[in-house]
């Protein structure tokens, strides 16, 4: 069953064009990336700092070794300095609904 990962990033105030263009360097590799279905990224209306990444992942287990993959090829480590906190990840089981 496909999983669904909602992520949300709050950014250091002026740092939000800047996530948005990793993001946008990165996708090709994330959509191309074994499991990924689908990415995309949203902003807040009413605060800019505040971003949404949906994903579809074949399963958790995928988008696990997603992100090991990113915390190794140095998009964490420039990720980091641009966000107030850590990301918070939800895992979402769809349903049929």
């Amino acid at each position: 069953m496909s999983c669904l990962v909602i992520v949300e990033f709050l950014c250091n105030p002026g740092s939000s064009q800047d996530f948005i263009d990793m993001c946008r360097r990165n996708y090709p590799v994330t959509r191309a990336y074994d499991g990924c279905k689908y990415v995309f990224l949203s902003v807040d209306q009413v605060n800019e700092n505040s971003l949404v990444m949906v994903e579809e992942w074949d399963s958790k287990e995928h988008h696990q070794r997603y992100v090991a993959f990113r915390e190794t090829d140095g998009t964490s480590d420039f990720m980091d300095p641009l966000l107030v906190s850590p990301p918070r990840v939800r895992y979402l089981d769809l349903t049929d609904a």
